[in-house]
């Protein structure tokens, strides 16, 4: 007899992986852990649903998390070998761990590899806004490069600054984007890193009501939206006031 708990926690072993769920992000992967047979250091991990959303006839728990978990393949078993190589050179103490990211539409490589990087006092290893991790991560992808060879690129992440990062700019996109359909102006955000622009891009890729696109050269391009209609109108941004943005072609 299979118990509830059993049934619950692991949905589905594929081979692509194990999708599995739990009460937190550590929970779910345990629960996938056992269905695999594995350890953490033999699996990496992608994260389904930060925020989970019940399908169809289906019932989660509030604040349930999905994983799906699959077995390291050489590629990034060779990134997260090489980058504990280059920490432990650098003399800092810390775990890396693999998590994947995910596929974006005509790739045949699949989603990037994530090295989550945990430990203490990290911050120099992020530098500012992010410069010296930024670094790190190209020289480890020109490393790990062959030539002629198509490989997932690879992303690191210092407890989970990028990601917390990405939220921020996530969650700023949507707030310029109601400011522009309501004003009908177009509105441009200060310099931007590449992979901050592409948030943008894809937080708002399908709303109607405004376009965006990239304008300038490094290291100043930035992020123009651009509303598709007339003004619509509303009550002013709740904290419009206090952080002053710009419009009609001046910056945020």
């Amino acid at each position: 007899m299979v118990s509830e708990s059993r049934v619950t926690s692991v949905e589905a072993e594929t081979e692509d992986g194990v999708e599995a769920r739990g009460a937190t992000i550590e929970e779910a992967v345990s629960n996938a852990l056992s269905q695999l047979g594995a350890n953490r250091e033999q699996v990496e991990v992608q994260v389904l649903s930060p925020e989970s959303r019940a399908l169809p006839g289906e019932r989660l728990s509030t604040g349930e998390r999905r994983v799906r978990v699959y077995r390291i393949d050489e590629h990034a078993a060779n990134a997260r070998a090489l980058l504990e190589e280059l920490l432990t050179r650098m003399e800092v103490p810390c775990r890396v761990s693999v998590r994947r990211g995910t596929g974006t539409a005509g790739s045949s490589s699949g989603g990037p590899v994530i090295l989550d990087i945990a430990g203490d006092d990290l911050g120099l290893l992020i530098g500012w806004r992010g410069e010296t991790l930024r670094s790190l991560q190209t020289a480890l992808n020109l490393m790990l490069g062959e030539e002629g060879v198509e490989t997932r690129r690879v992303i690191l992440d210092v407890e989970r600054y990028r990601a917390r990062r990405e939220d921020q700019v996530r969650e700023l996109a949507e707030r310029l984007a109601l400011r522009v359909k309501r004003t009908g102006e177009p509105y441009t955000l200060d310099p931007m890193h590449a992979y901050e622009r592409r948030v943008i891009h894809m937080t708002l890729a399908d709303d109607p009501d405004v376009t965006t696109e990239s304008t300038g050269r490094e290291p100043a391009r930035r992020v123009v939206i651009n509303p598709t209609g007339p003004a619509q109108g509303g009550p002013p941004e709740r904290f419009e006031g206090a952080r002053q943005g710009r419009s009609s072609g001046r910056s945020y």
